[in-house]
């Protein structure tokens, strides 16, 4: 968050790069600096960015002065080797987006940091993105929401325009348009930041700096979603120190895992259960979690609903839907989910506080498109009495797609805590 008199500046009037700095819990200022970024003939794009990056955070350190370090940065959009810079006009944008269309290109971000007595250094990233093929109709329909017009490329994944593309390889905050880890990291070194608790809290910083930029991008205050750590499997070690980065929503799979982890951990937390829930573990789960995630069958609402009936008290439930249509995976149809809705919502006990997917594994256009149908079907169910306010969706490979088309609850473990540990099934486990 930016902050009066701090240890640095970020020398970018970018919304975006404020919004994953700041959401990452960062302490600086903002001064925008204006510079000539026009290319000089010939010059190499990662050249390019750096003189642009390292110009940036020479020019902000000079102007802000005191000895403060200036962060500056520039990403760029490249495609057959060519610079594609932020469209000078709705038409420009278009022809950049079909140029873009069905191909694969590069962005490249680069930083740079200096203070009075000069550079103190710079790094860059590279990531690749595939986009789908695009029709006239699609790429205009874009253009016209203007997410486009202030992003290299003419197009900011992080928001619609996500929707255009099939792939990505390397970081995603490099195409936002800030490394956010390394960069963080090297503020650390330079003793501009403090250095982060573990290397979960490290990771806890990365996802909610993700996190308000994917809501920056929607006009979405990032309070407006929960972060619940997926610690299915985990040891207590890389959970204690979730807590201590300020994690307070945890979620496991297993009711005997849960058990375990709950006798040790602290009573504040709020315990999400996210797997598949077996009716003669319900009992268990009422008045002790703060929402089951995944209910696909009206027996098991019914179970739940008298069991919450005779602790005179009441659990929230999301109903799962497989919009994807796999046989793999549990969930109603969509066909079925107002019939479903009907009758959990006649179930005394039961408070059913919204639905929850797990998209079939492809690209980003078809998660996105996964994640968009339920929120469209949440849209048409919702009632002024039932208004289904929570979508649990997104987990650690897509819930910047998810928060965008309208998550409420993301389920972050690998990103969060790193690989899970091989264990032994727990003995609830059919």
């Amino acid at each position: 968050m930016t902050s009066k008199n701090a240890a640095w500046v970020l020398a970018s009037g970018s919304p975006r790069r404020r919004a994953l700095l700041g959401g990452a819990g960062a302490q600086f200022d903002v001064h925008a600096v204006d510079i000539d970024e026009t290319p000089t003939a010939g010059e190499d794009p990662l050249a390019y960015t750096q003189r642009m990056a390292q110009t940036k955070a020479l020019v902000g350190a000079e102007r802000v002065g005191g000895g403060r370090l200036a962060l500056g940065s520039d990403t760029v959009v490249v495609l057959d080797d060519r610079i594609l810079g932020k469209p000078k006009s709705p038409s420009d944008a278009v022809r950049m987006l079909e140029s873009l269309s069905g191909r694969k290109h590069q962005v490249i971000s680069t930083w740079a940091m200096a203070n009075g007595n000069g550079l103190l250094g710079a790094d860059h990233r590279v990531a690749e993105v595939c986009f789908r093929a695009l029709d006239r109709e699609t790429i205009e329909a874009y253009v016209g929401t203007g997410e486009p017009m202030d992003k290299a490329g003419s197009y900011g994944i992080q928001g619609h325009g996500g929707a255009l593309v099939e792939r990505f390889e390397g970081d995603f905050s490099t195409i936002i348009g800030l490394p956010l880890g390394p960069v963080l990291a090297q503020l650390t070194t330079l003793g501009a930041e403090p250095a982060p608790a573990s290397l979960v809290a490290e990771r806890a910083a990365i996802i909610k700096g993700r996190i308000a930029a994917a809501c920056d991008g929607m006009d979405r205050r990032p309070t407006s979603v929960t972060l619940v750590g997926a610690s299915k499997a985990q040891p207590l070690g890389p959970i204690v120190d979730a807590l201590a980065a300020g994690i307070h929503d945890l979620g496991e799979s297993y009711v005997q895992e849960w058990q375990e982890k709950r006798r040790a951990l602290a009573e504040t937390l709020r315990w999400h259960f996210i797997g598949r829930l077996q009716r003669n573990k319900a009992k268990l789960l009422v008045g002790e979690v703060s929402l089951i995630h995944g209910i696909d069958s009206v027996r098991t609402i019914e179970t739940l609903g008298r069991l919450a009936r005779a602790k005179e008290t009441e659990v929230k439930v999301l109903i799962q839907v497989n919009v994807s249509g796999e046989a793999s995976k549990g969930g109603v149809s969509p066909s079925a989910l107002n019939d479903v809705l009907t009758l959990a919502r006649g179930v005394a006990g039961v408070e059913v506080d919204g639905l929850m997917t797990l998209p079939r594994p492809g690209g980003l256009a078809e998660t996105r498109s996964a994640f968009r149908r339920l929120r469209l079907l949440r849209d048409e169910y919702a009632t002024p009495e039932s208004p289904l306010p929570s979508l649990s969706m997104g987990m650690s490979g897509d819930y910047d797609a998810a928060i965008v088309e309208g998550a409420t609850h993301v389920r972050v473990g690998s990103a969060l805590f790193g690989p899970r540990p091989p264990v032994a099934a727990p003995k609830d486990v059919c």
